[in-house]
């Protein structure tokens, strides 16, 4: 769940070409499918990505006066009086230690694993992202106890995302690492006064969020669902032999999208493929298929931009593949995509 990612963090705070032919994906035998499963290697890569990405930092907490926590971009932590406690009930006054991460561009939801998927009613769907945020509060090394409202102040500016429509969303995080959005309970997290995205201060564009409660710290989202024109379909991406779904994973970024980024989240070992878990694809649509693999402690890639046929098969060759010992030459690689 989202404690995964609390305790990695305190524990260590070219385009290639490939080949793709359209094949009927039906005939492959279902028993088969299983669910993401990453191995050690490629969980530390993410994690050291993530531990890169934290703007966090320590503030001096009285709880009589409060305490504002200023982050990069323009964003605000702000714990009012009184607003925190130890677990024990007590008052806090003293270092907070504050993890912070936000992620707006698709080539950080790569490297960092932070696909903009969620989860409705056991179904996966599609988000656009008007940023995607992680939050942690310590004192004296224990989270603490959110007893009246903290609010977070987030530059809207800093996504390219229409945030017109766009509502909160919970980050749940299973045992593989895999990040999936569910919708958020408005007693848990919600836009301040009136609940609704800006409040009508669309010439101030700053989202305005209330954290109620501590099981709300982690992984937050403000994100709005998308449904692209065309046929609903799937597509599988076939992977080299020696990758599958503990080293490797395929991520579809639309072309001239820079906030989504989908994970295809199902593996088949008889065709060592990925594909997405249903069809929420969308025939005729211009994407970019972006396979991230590690090997030897080094990230492996390769991207294919093609336009999605109906229910298409794509293959990943060795020769397409890149290796570099960094993940910004990724991220570089992917920021360069139309």
């Amino acid at each position: 769940m989202k404690k995964i990612l609390f305790m990695l963090l305190t524990l260590s705070l070219t385009l290639a070409s490939c080949s793709s032919d359209s094949v009927n994906t039906d005939s492959e035998n279902p028993n088969l499918n299983t669910t993401l499963r990453v191995n050690d290697n490629l969980r530390n890569l993410r994690k050291n990505a993530l531990v890169d990405l934290n703007r966090g930092g320590r503030i001096y907490y009285y709880a009589e006066r409060g305490a504002i926590f200023h982050a990069d971009n323009n964003s605000n932590i702000v714990i009012p009086p009184y607003s925190i406690k130890t677990r024990n009930g007590e008052d806090i006054n003293g270092i907070l230690d504050i993890d912070y991460i936000e992620i707006f561009e698709k080539s950080k939801m790569v490297v960092a694993n932070t696909p903009t998927m969620a989860l409705i009613n056991g179904e996966k769907d599609l988000l656009v992202t008007g940023g995607e945020f992680y939050i942690d509060i310590r004192y004296e090394r224990k989270q603490v106890e959110i007893v009246r409202p903290i609010k977070v102040n987030i530059d809207a500016q800093n996504s390219d995302a229409d945030p017109r429509g766009m509502v909160l969303w919970n980050g749940d995080i299973d045992d593989n690492g895999d990040l999936t959005w569910l919708p958020a309970n408005p007693n848990d997290l919600i836009f301040e006064n009136d609940g609704k995205v800006f409040n009508g201060r669309e010439k101030e564009p700053v989202y305005d969020i209330l954290i109620n409660n501590s099981r709300s710290l982690g992984w937050c989202n403000v994100d709005k669902l998308i449904n692209f024109p065309g046929d609903k379909t799937n597509v599988k991406v076939i992977v080299p032999s020696n990758f599958d779904q503990t080293n490797s994973s395929v991520y579809v970024a639309v072309e001239g999208q820079n906030n989504m980024i989908f994970q295809l989240d199902t593996f088949n070992s008889g065709t060592n493929s990925f594909k997405f878990s249903s069809d929420i694809a969308s025939v005729g649509l211009n994407v970019h298929l972006i396979f991230v693999a590690e090997m030897n402690g080094n990230y492996v890639y390769s991207i294919f931009s093609t336009t999605l046929g109906n229910n298409s098969s794509y293959v990943i060759p060795n020769n397409s593949l890149i290796s570099t010992t960094n993940y910004q030459q990724l991220e570089a690689a992917i920021m360069a995509l139309p």
